[in-house]
């Protein structure tokens, strides 16, 4: 009977352990994380709210990477394009006053600044972020457009047999804007498809879709090039030819501008309601957590103070059960 007893005593011990470790373990999960860990248990077995606030919060983290994503691409874009147009003041600048000193060295330095400026301007139209070129369109995965080398390469071959600065001016007007000319077939390597709208919350969208090939970007080039070939060495022009070619890019990159301000003030619109709708997704998301916490959150206090108590009762026990191990006939006697 005393054996019998022994492995009763036992077994309660063990298994008052067992519940008091398992209680301990599920009180500390929710003082760490804040909130019950059987969230079934606590609603009573209906989690339909739980799991629509669970949606409610997935969705705004994805909307949360896309604003980010968004945020991130329109302000680099915004950056490039006032880079370029900065560039644009300063070269048109300069040209204008190609008619008031009108000789072969100041030619070839503003020709040369002009080519500096194209370099540039492509290397800015091609720039990539995180492996992602920018104004590509959809080929995201490869620049938009051809080096200065290469496309002065192939402007000086188109020109070659011109001696005049509207000679000049026409075939390279062509090349930049005919549809299917050389521009579309040989300098533009990105795609004619611009990206997908981004979504930024369940009713608002993104579009980007500023790409390289647009025409404020080719009538900006098309001027660089043209000051560029003015002191080419390989085009037999008068002076005066030089100087009517470089005014006359100088006008076509102050018309432009207008155009690259547009351009720039409808991509900051859309800064500001990609703003707007993070400022939005951002309070909607503290609202959806706050629900959220009130639906399973824990009594911090509540939870500390039974944790308190049922680790007492653990380290209690412990002390029980290695007195009942030391126990022995002749203690007992």
């Amino acid at each position: 009977m005393d054996t019998v007893g022994d492995l009763a005593r036992t077994l309660v011990l063990r298994t008052h352990q067992t519940r008091l470790n398992s209680e301990l373990d599920k009180l500390g999960v929710e003082i760490a994380t804040g909130f019950v860990r059987d969230s079934a248990e606590h609603l009573g077995g209906d989690i339909t709210s739980l799991l629509s606030i669970d949606r409610s919060l997935a969705k705004l983290d994805a909307f949360r990477l896309n604003t980010s994503e968004a945020s991130f691409l329109t302000s680099t874009m915004q950056n490039t394009l006032g880079e370029i147009q900065d560039r644009m003041e300063h070269v048109s600048g300069v040209l204008v006053s190609a008619e008031l000193i009108p000789n072969d060295e100041m030619i070839r330095t503003m020709s040369e600044e002009s080519e500096n400026a194209l370099a540039q301007t492509l290397n800015g139209l091609n720039r990539s972020v995180a492996g992602r070129f920018l104004f590509s369109g959809t080929a995201t995965n490869s620049p938009p457009l051809i080096d200065a080398e290469t496309m002065m390469s192939e402007l000086r071959t188109l020109v070659s047999g011109e001696t005049t600065a509207s000679g000049i001016g026409a075939q390279i007007d062509a090349w930049f804007e005919t549809a299917g000319g050389g521009f579309e077939t040989t300098a533009y390597n990105g795609s004619t498809t611009s990206l997908a709208p981004m979504q930024l919350s369940t009713s608002e969208r993104a579009s980007i879709d500023i790409r390289a090939d647009d025409m404020v970007f080719r009538d900006t080039l098309k001027a660089f090039a043209k000051a560029s070939l003015a002191s080419d060495e390989g085009l037999a022009i008068s002076t005066d030819e030089k100087v009517n070619l470089l005014f006359g890019a100088a006008i076509e990159l102050q018309s432009a501008q207008g155009s690259m301000v547009e351009v720039r003030a409808g991509l900051g619109v859309l800064e500001q309601r990609i703003e707007e709708a993070t400022t939005r997704n951002a309070a909607e998301r503290t609202a959806t957590s706050i629900a959220r916490l009130d639906l399973v959150g824990i009594d911090e206090f509540e939870t500390a103070t039974r944790y308190e108590n049922t680790r007492s009762q653990l380290e209690s026990l412990y002390a029980i059960t290695v007195r009942s191990s030391r126990m022995s006939l002749v203690g007992y006697l």
